[in-house]
């Protein structure tokens, strides 16, 4: 299937666009790490749809490679980010990041 370059890069943006909505307007740590999610998935969009671009040409899946890694890349920061959101939780009873302007390192 031959895809052009304009409904990739039209996807792409509007992902992204949408990741930078959420980034900008949510004030809760899991609605920040869901934008940036989201933000990382756009890339992975952008990456493997150009390399499906005119049918890929039966190169090498350079573009799928790199979504791939940017995938694995993506998890692993939902997964780190989930666990300190918990532990922000516990500690604070509240997920608002507007409230943790006073950061105490070494506390319980």
């Amino acid at each position: 299937m031959n895809v052009g370059a304009g409904p990739v890069a039209l996807l792409s943006g509007l992902v992204f666009a949408i990741g930078a909505f959420g980034l900008i307007t949510r004030r809760d740590a899991l609605g920040l790490l869901t934008s940036v999610g989201v933000l990382l998935l756009a890339s992975v969009i952008a990456f493997a749809g150009f390399t499906a671009v005119d049918g890929g040409r039966g190169g090498p899946p350079q573009g799928e490679v790199v979504a791939l890694a940017g995938v694995v890349v993506c998890a692993a920061v939902v997964l780190v980010g989930a666990a300190l959101a918990a532990l922000l939780q516990r500690r604070r009873e509240s997920l608002d990041v507007d409230e943790l302007d006073d950061v105490e390192a070494g506390t319980s």
